[in-house]
C-alpha cells in the first residue's frame, strides 16, 4: 500500500467519524428547532458568512499552496514561513474590516438576500449575522493554517478540526436552547470557531514559525492578488449558489431554507468524506506536479481522482433517489421535525444528490488548474455555473418551488464540469478520455443492475422497521454493484481491490 493510498484511506475514516459527528448534530438541530422561521434566519446569516470566508480565506489558501511549496523547495523553510506570516496577517486585517462592514450593513445585507422575509424573521437574521460577523476573523485562521499545514504533510489535525465545531453547536443546543432559544445554537457556533483557532494554532506550533508582520508593498502580495481574482468568483461558486437558492427560498413558504439546508447537509455527507479526502490529498501533488513540469503524472492522478469519484458516486446518487423519504426520516424525522418536513426535505434531496459527482468533479479539476497556476479557466467555468444556476432557478422555481432550486443547481454543476473538462483536455491534451468513458458506461450498467434488487426488496418494506429496510435494500443494491463492477473488470475498482488484497496479505 503507497503513501498516497494510506493517507487518502486515514483521511476519509476521520472525514466519516467527523461527518458523523455532523449528523448528530443537524439530528439535534432538527429535533430541537426543525424547520421554522428561526431555522432560516440562521441558515441565511450562516450562508452570508460562509460566501465571504469561502471566497476570500479558500481562494487565499489555494494560491499560496503552491507559492508556499515553491519556496519550501527553492528558498528554504524559513522564508516560506515569512511569506505564509505576511499573507495571514494581510487576511486577518481584510476579515477585520469586512467584518466591520458587515456588522454596520447588516440591515442592508439581509433586506437584499432574503427580501422576501417578514420582519421578525429579518431583524433576527441581522442580530445573528452581527454576532457571527465578529468571528469570522476566527475562520480564516483555520482555513489559512489547515492549508500551510496541508503544505506540511501534516494531514491530521485540519481533517479533525471540524469536529469541535460541529460538538459544541450540539451541547449548547442539549443544554440551553429550552432557555434561550435558537441563540443557543449561535452560541455554540462561536464557541466551536474559537475552539478550532486554539486546535489548529497549537498543533503547527513546531511546523509553523509565525512571525508578525503587515507587508502591503511585497512584491508576493502583487502576484497573490491577480491570481486571487478568478479564483475568489470560482471558489465561491458553490457557496454563492446556495445564497442565491435562500434568497428565493426566502419568498417560498417558512422553513424552506432550513428544509434545504438539511437536503444539503445529507448530500454533503458523501461529498464531505469522499470528495474531501481526496482533495486534500491530490492538491499537494498536483501543485509539486506542476512546479516540476510532470504534466504527465498530473493528468494520469486526475483522471484516476475522476474515475474513482464517478465509481462511488454513482451507486450512492441511485440510493439517495430510490429511498429518499426513508433516509429523510432515519435522520431527522423527530421532535420538532414533522413528516410533512420530511416530504419537503426528500424531494429536495431526489434532485440536489445527482450533483455530487459533478461538484467532486469540478474539484478535482479546479484543483488540476491551480496546480498549474491556471486560474481563468475555473473562473470561466465558475462564470456560466452562477450564471445558468440563477437563470435555471427563476424558471423552475415557479413550477417546482424549492425542489427547482436543488435541479437548477445539478444542472450548474454539470454544466461547469463539462467545460472544465473540455478545456482540461486542451490545455494538457489526451488524459485516457476513451478509458474514463468506458468506465462511466461499465458503471452505469452496474448502477442499473441495482434496481431489480430494490424492487425485490419492495416485499419487505411493511414487514421490517424503517432503518433496517433501509440497511438490507441499500447492502443488498451496494454488494450488486461491486459483483458487476467485478464481473465487467472494471480498472478503478480492480486497482482498489488489488490494494484491499495487499493490505489483507500483509496482516
Amino acid at each position: 500500500m503507497n503513501k498516497t493510498t494510506k493517507t487518502i484511506s486515514y483521511i476519509t475514516i476521520i472525514l466519516m467519524v467527523s461527518k458523523l459527528f455532523g449528523f448528530i448534530r443537524e439530528m439535534v438541530i432538527a429535533a430541537y428547532y426543525g424547520a421554522s422561521w428561526q431555522t432560516d434566519a440562521f441558515n441565511m446569516a450562516t450562508s452570508i458568512i460562509g460566501l465571504s470566508t469561502a471566497i476570500l480565506s479558500m481562494g487565499v489558501s489555494t494560491v499560496i499552496i503552491p507559492m508556499y511549496n515553491h519556496r519550501l523547495v527553492q528558498k528554504g523553510k524559513e522564508e516560506a514561513d515569512d511569506f505564509a506570516s505576511n499573507i495571514l496577517c494581510i487576511t486577518s486585517f481584510i476579515y477585520g474590516v469586512l467584518s466591520v462592514l458587515g456588522i454596520i450593513f447588516a440591515p442592508t445585507l439581509v433586506r437584499f438576500l432574503a427580501p422576501s422575509f417578514n420582519d421578525a424573521t429579518s431583524v433576527l437574521s441581522m442580530q445573528l449575522l452581527r454576532i457571527l460577523f465578529i468571528f469570522s476573523i476566527g475562520t480564516n485562521i483555520v482555513n489559512f493554517l489547515s492549508a500551510i499545514s496541508r503544505s506540511n504533510k501534516r494531514f491530521l489535525i485540519p481533517s479533525l478540526v471540524v469536529m469541535p465545531l460541529t460538538v459544541s453547536i450540539a451541547l449548547f443546543i442539549l443544554i440551553f436552547s429550552g432557555t434561550i432559544g435558537i441563540y443557543a445554537m449561535v452560541i455554540g457556533y462561536v464557541v466551536g470557531i474559537i475552539i478550532q483557532v486554539l486546535m489548529i494554532v497549537i498543533s503547527l506550533r513546531k511546523t509553523f514559525k509565525f512571525k508578525p508582520m503587515l507587508n502591503f508593498t511585497n512584491g508576493d502580495v502583487k502576484e497573490i492578488i491577480v491570481l486571487c481574482v478568478p479564483i475568489f468568483i470560482s471558489i465561491g461558486v458553490d457557496e454563492l449558489n446556495a445564497v442565491i437558492d435562500r434568497m428565493l427560498a426566502s419568498g417560498l413558504i417558512e422553513g424552506s431554507i432550513s428544509v434545504m439546508n438539511y437536503a444539503r447537509k445529507l448530500c454533503s455527507l458523501p461529498d464531505g468524506i469522499i470528495t474531501a479526502s481526496i482533495i486534500t490529498v491530490i492538491f499537494p501533488m498536483f501543485s509539486q506536479y506542476a512546479a516540476k513540469q510532470e504534466f504527465d503524472n498530473l493528468k494520469v492522478l486526475a483522471t484516476k481522482a475522476m474515475s474513482a469519484l464517478f465509481a462511488v458516486m454513482m451507486p450512492i446518487t441511485l440510493v439517495c433517489v430510490y429511498y429518499s423519504k426513508e433516509i429523510v426520516k432515519i435522520v431527522y424525522e423527530r421532535g420538532a421535525f414533522t413528516h410533512e418536513q420530511t416530504t419537503l426535505t426528500a424531494n429536495i434531496l431526489v434532485f440536489l444528490i445527482p450533483s455530487l459527482f459533478f461538484i467532486g468533479g469540478c474539484q478535482v479539476l479546479n484543483n488540476a488548474f491551480y496546480g498549474m497556476q491556471d486560474t481563468k479557466t475555473p473562473r470561466l467555468g465558475a462564470v456560466i455555473a452562477v450564471g445558468s444556476n440563477i437563470i435555471l432557478n427563476l424558471i423552475l422555481v415557479r413550477y417546482m418551488q424549492a425542489a427547482g432550486l436543488a435541479l437548477a443547481t445539478s444542472i450548474a454543476f454539470m454544466l461547469n464540469y463539462a467545460i472544465l473538462l473540455i478545456f482540461f483536455r486542451k490545455k494538457c491534451g489526451a488524459f485516457g478520455g476513451l478509458a474514463f468513458v468506458r468506465n462511466i458506461i461499465k458503471c452505469t450498467i452496474a448502477v442499473i443492475g441495482m434496481l431489480p434488487v430494490f424492487l425485490l426488496c419492495e416485499f419487505f418494506r411493511d414487514k421490517l422497521p424503517t432503518f433496517v429496510f433501509f440497511v438490507v435494500c441499500a447492502g443488498c443494491g451496494f454488494i450488486v454493484y461491486a459483483t458487476l463492477l467485478y464481473i465487467m473488470k472494471v480498472d478503478i475498482f480492480m486497482f482498489g481491490l488489488q490494494k484491499v488484497k495487499s493490505i489483507i496479505k500483509r496482516k
